[in-house]
């Protein structure tokens, strides 16, 4: 997953919520709190973040909690975080301490159909 912090990308920050779908063509870092769906190239998902709703992206970095359904090429649990909800993705990485409940589908990427917009509509 590209670094996040280092690229330009958009924050919702801690304190915010966001009620309602989110299309974002460039990466996007959660701090704060989304209900609605999420569509986006990148999505860091902070430990103070906390996402109720599907996520359509290309990479997937979780070190808070959501619950929906995920659509990503690459999935990242990192120690801490709290998922539930089912996995459509190419690779899944998974640290010690994290904790996930669902299911996995492995999926190959078909070009001709990006992610971006999926989860939104």
């Amino acid at each position: 997953m590209r670094d996040l912090e280092k690229s330009n990308c958009s924050v919702i920050g801690e304190g915010l919520v966001v009620q309602g779908n989110i299309i974002c063509n460039s990466d996007l870092m959660i701090e704060g709190i989304v209900e609605g769906n999420i569509s986006c190239v990148s999505l860091l998902v902070r430990k103070s973040g906390n996402v109720t709703g599907d996520i359509a992206t290309d990479d997937l970095l979780i070190e808070g909690r959501v619950h929906g359904m995920i659509k990503s090429d690459t999935v990242e649990l990192k120690d801490g975080c709290k998922l539930e909800g089912d996995i459509a993705a190419q690779t899944l990485a998974m640290d010690h301490g994290a904790t996930f409940t669902g299911s996995v589908l492995p999926v190959k990427k078909n070009p001709a159909t990006p992610y971006l917009k999926d989860a939104a509509e």
